[in-house]
């Protein structure tokens, strides 16, 4: 499949999507230093180019036809980082629904912060993309889940033309690892013990261990640990297998191993360990915080998912880190890019929810029946190389042309009909439940605003 990546930044998407198969036409982003590192790390095909101005871009757009647009609108007036006021960078993000909208290829991902699901630009957006013909899945993944020691819990939105909405949210989960990945699984036996992030606010901790994911990489992750540090409450500083400080009772030890219980939740629980504990620690306790150390640029670079090979030029320190922090992880784009892939080629099938089994119950079926109706709408699925539609017509019309399904008998060929039938049902009466409780929670948030 040929992608456009808008919004490229210096190439993490691209670089996950290329590594899963696909064949990356052409990128385009508004910095130059970025544009810059994306051509000299993937290929020469990034275009400095004002998205913004999208009329400019619609014609080559046209003209190239891909397959998919991918890409990540600028999140900083979502970001909790920022002010979380919808500007103009939050109307990037029409830009790129308009873009989608008009071009129209089959497929399209975009990429933002978890708050942007929130916003009224959003909302814009995706009536937009829904006018065009899109089903549209919208997962919030963590990055520790899909090969980045990294706690970085982001939107995806993956839409393809004539699809129900949530076609590829079983896929995506599927592809999650039962286990977050950890700093120690990357780095292997040389990780530090403990590992300190500067917190973006006070109410955040600085204290990591290697063997939980990171927080968020920003462009001010390698700051060194200033000597005035002292630990934030919510500092559990695990360090060497795990170890987590909570505040002394009776002059007992600060710092705890989490092999062993933690201790007695107090009201002072949450308290940072003041001057006299850092003055004068228990000697028990295995680590302080001024014994962490701080990753080097190149480490942070792995850490969001870009290969040690990985060249990275500009004049300035912070504009690395800044493309850094803005990149999607190429491990989570390959993830995403392999079950596009294998949706596209047939080889996985939406799951149907086990209260699809429970619906049929209540209709008056026996548990056995609903069963096997459900076992029918998954084979119907299967036939259907696990292409949903939106509408129903279309999606029996589909059947009907399968020639494995034209080889079946009448009567298991009105099973089938009857199975993707029943689900459509479910499906839209599912979807019209959340849209009554959407509206009905409409003037209590206006009316919430207000007071506020």
């Amino acid at each position: 499949m040929r992608v456009v990546e808008l919004f490229c930044g210096a190439g993490g998407m691209s670089l996950g999507l290329k590594q899963a198969g696909f064949e990356i036409v052409n990128a385009y982003d508004a910095w130059p230093v970025a544009v810059e590192n994306y051509n000299r790390n993937i290929s020469s095909h990034a275009k400095v180019t004002d998205l913004g101005d999208i009329l400019s871009v619609v014609p080559e757009l046209l003209r190239l036809a891909p397959d998919m647009i991918a890409g990540g609108p600028p999140c900083q007036d979502y970001s909790s980082a920022g002010r979380r006021e919808e500007a103009d960078n939050a109307k990037l993000t029409l830009a790129f629904a308009i873009l989608v909208a008009t071009v129209r290829p089959a497929w399209f991902v975009m990429e933002n912060v978890t708050n942007a699901a929130k916003s009224s630009t959003w909302q814009e957006a995706r009536k937009i993309l829904k006018a065009a013909g899109y089903g549209i899945t919208e997962s919030k993944l963590d990055a520790s889940r899909y090969g980045v020691p990294q706690s970085r819990r982001r939107l995806f939105v993956i839409g393809r033309q004539g699809e129900r909405d949530g076609f590829l949210a079983s896929s995506i989960a599927a592809a999650a690892a039962p286990q977050p990945m950890s700093l120690r699984d990357l780095f292997g036996e040389a990780t530090p013990a403990a590992i300190y992030f500067p917190a973006t606010s006070e109410a955040r901790r600085s204290i990591w261990s290697p063997d939980e994911p990171a927080p968020t990489i920003r462009e001010r992750s390698i700051r060194p640990l200033p000597v005035s540090y002292r630990p934030h409450p919510d500092d559990a500083a695990l360090v060497e297998n795990g170890f987590v400080y909570a505040r002394p009772v009776r002059a007992g030890r600060g710092v705890r191993s989490i092999d062993e219980p933690y201790p007695t939740v107090t009201r002072t629980a949450s308290e940072r360990p003041g001057p006299k504990y850092l003055s004068s620690p228990h000697p028990a306790d295995p680590v302080a915080a001024s014994s962490t150390v701080v990753l080097s640029i190149d480490q942070i670079s792995r850490v969001q998912g870009f290969p040690a090979s990985w060249q990275w030029r500009a004049s300035a320190k912070r504009d690395v880190l800044q493309m850094i922090a803005n990149a999607v992880p190429a491990p989570v784009a390959f993830a995403i890019g392999r079950a596009i892939l294998d949706r596209e080629e047939g080889k996985s099938a939406p799951a149907i929810e086990g209260r699809f089994l429970d619906w049929l119950v209540r209709r008056g079926r026996s548990r056995q029946s609903a069963r096997n109706v459900k076992s029918l709408a998954g084979r119907a699925r299967r036939l259907l190389d696990g292409k949903t539609f939106s509408v129903q017509a279309l999606e029996l019309a589909a059947l009907e042309s399968v020639e494995e399904f034209k080889a079946i008998k009448r009567n298991p060929q009105s099973d089938l009909r009857q199975a993707l039938r029943l689900l459509a049902e479910y499906q839209t009466e599912g979807q019209q439940r959340q849209k009554r409780s959407q509206i009905a929670a409409q003037p209590i948030d206006e009316e919430l605003r207000k007071a506020a």
